[in-house]
């Protein structure tokens, strides 16, 4: 079992992917021998921004993911890899009134120093610190003065970094190494800072043009990571306007460019409530809020054309690209996955959720994808990743594409037949995916969205052979259950109310479980409609 797995996970990885792995196994040894550096001379304005809430707290105690630990600890036992790595981003340097934290932080700077030699630890691993020396870095231009030592520091992880970019990960983690060698390229001068800033500029000028699609979204096809992108974009412009001599015009026409495209692909995929959906791993907490990110564009001067106030009557957008398609009326906000999982080398994002949707009605949420509260490997979290955690059909009790451990997809849905339409006020979404036929069960999974005023229709035809089928619709923890019949669900939306109808099934309502944010847990309900035959269409109307 576990050889296929591997078969079809490596088979879609590059070759950059497979050697860098291999050379990280057999070649480690970076040097850490400090260049020599000083500090460059902003040319313009920086432009304070504090996104991050405030992590760092008193008695050295820090909370992270909700979880709460020690911040001085940097090897604590008893906490997952995510939350290590959280320790040593050092966000609270840039969170919400940090400058009244700035004894603490320089404190905790100093500790770090001396409790992390370079160049091992979970704080020398790419990723962390990338997010780290970016955070250094603005600690500095947002008024804080870094010493000497800290300094040193800065530049020798900068160094570190340079011989240790994540090819073997590719996507947002390479970005993540790029802005990060492009931020001390621009803090420092010297040889070794415009080597940085070269090599920086090469990966975002390359990256920049695969991971935004034409039409705005990020390929991984998640929202939260399309936020924290946007946030990067926003940074990287910043950054460059404040340093970057003549020469890189034309990298700051490109981040104006692609900034302004993200913005509109974050509004259109937002619900109701102005907050992002959760398809992939997506939830709230680890990315900005849309609004925070709208200020901090507004501050660089980045205007987004806003689309004309909703009406009573849906309006429809296509995100031909990203593969979503979006109802949005003064009511209701649908948006339906007719995508694929996400770029075939780098699925670590995706979830088992081909043809999903989630759904608000009158600012409120109703149908949701499950969210998830965790990373790593382990029942839980690839729970969360399968077909049943989401507003979608399994088949034979399988998952529409082949998900396992913490962050792999093995056989996967490749989705067909997609098109979007408007036809007399009425707007159509479809396809169909091969999910389950690529696991070994003839059957194609199609549903159809029909939105009008005051319904979405759903209809779900399973083509092919299969011994048994449910659809699943998440229901969010606030929306109240009214009565219920093998038919029919009666729904409390705030203070209106919604009807729930299906043909071609039965209905059950189960106990489920919802999760907003990494950490935490909220008891749901589901309802679970099982085929009687090959087709079920299902109706929610509101008044």
């Amino acid at each position: 079992m576990k050889i296929r797995y591997y078969f079809h996970t490596l088979r879609y990885m590059r070759v950059v992917q497979v050697v860098n792995r291999i050379m990280r196994k057999i070649a480690r040894f970076k040097n850490t021998k400090v260049p020599a550096i000083d500090l460059a001379r902003s040319k313009k304005h920086w432009e304070v921004c504090r996104l991050n809430p405030q992590s760092l707290f008193e008695n050295n105690q820090c909370r992270f993911l909700n979880h709460e630990g020690d911040a001085l600890d940097w090897f604590p036992q008893d906490q997952n890899k995510l939350w290590l790595y959280n320790l040593h981003y050092f966000d609270d340097l840039t969170a919400q009134n940090a400058s009244l934290r700035e004894d603490v932080h320089h404190q905790r700077i100093t500790h770090w120093i001396a409790h992390n030699p370079a160049p091992v630890g979970d704080g020398w691993e790419p990723y962390p610190q990338s997010l780290r020396i970016v955070n250094w870095v603005k600690f500095q231009l947002n008024g804080a003065s870094l010493n000497n030592e800290a300094l040193e520091s800065l530049a020798l992880q900068a160094h570190v970094l340079s011989q240790d970019l994540e090819y073997h990960i590719l996507g947002n983690h390479l970005f993540a190494n790029a802005k990060a060698l492009i931020f001390a390229g621009c803090f420092f001068d010297g040889a070794a800072a415009d080597k940085w800033l070269q090599t920086g500029l090469g990966i975002l000028r390359k990256e920049i043009n695969e991971q935004v699609l034409d039409d705005g979204g990020n390929f991984e096809l998640t929202p939260m990571y399309h936020a924290i992108m946007l946030v990067d974009v926003l940074d990287l412009l910043n950054v460059l306007r404040a340093f970057a001599s003549s020469s890189h015009s034309d990298d700051i026409s490109l981040l104006t460019r692609y900034a302004g495209r993200m913005l509109r692909w974050l509004d259109t995929m937002s619900l109701g409530d102005g907050k992002i959906s959760f398809f992939n791993d997506s939830v709230f907490g680890i990315a900005p809020s849309n609004s925070q990110i709208h200020e901090y564009a507004k501050s660089l001067n980045i205007s987004v054309d806003h689309a004309a106030s909703l009406t009573i009557e849906p309006a429809y957008w296509d995100l031909s690209q990203s593969g979503y398609a979006v109802a949005k009326s003064s009511e209701l906000a649908l948006i339906a996955d007719l995508a694929r999982i996400g770029p075939d080398y780098i699925p670590g994002h995706a979830h088992a959720d081909s043809l999903s949707f989630e759904m608000s009605l009158f600012q409120q949420r109703v149908f949701v994808n499950s969210g998830i509260d965790r990373y790593g490997v382990c029942e839980e979290r690839l729970r969360q990743r399968k077909t049943a955690a989401h507003n979608t059909v399994s088949v034979n009790g399988m998952d529409s594409s082949e998900v396992w451990s913490g962050f792999r997809v093995a056989r996967r849905a490749k989705i067909e037949g997609r098109r979007v339409k408007c036809e007399k006020g009425v707007i159509y979404f479809e396809a169909c995916h091969n999910g389950f036929k690529a696991q070994g069960v003839n059957c194609i999974h199609h549903r159809k969205f029909v939105v009008r005023s005051n319904e979405v229709c759903i209809i779900d035809d399973l083509r092919g052979g299969f011994d048994n089928a449910q659809a699943f619709f998440h229901l969010h923890p606030s929306v109240s259950i009214g009565n219920v019949s093998s038919s029919s669900v009666e729904l409390f939306v705030n203070d209106h109310r919604a009807e729930f109808v299906v043909s071609g099934g039965l209905i059950a309502i189960e106990d489920s479980v919802y999760c907003p944010e990494f950490g935490i847990k909220q008891a749901s309900h589901k309802i679970v409609v099982s085929f009687d035959g090959s087709k079920v269409e299902t109706r929610v109307r509101w008044l």
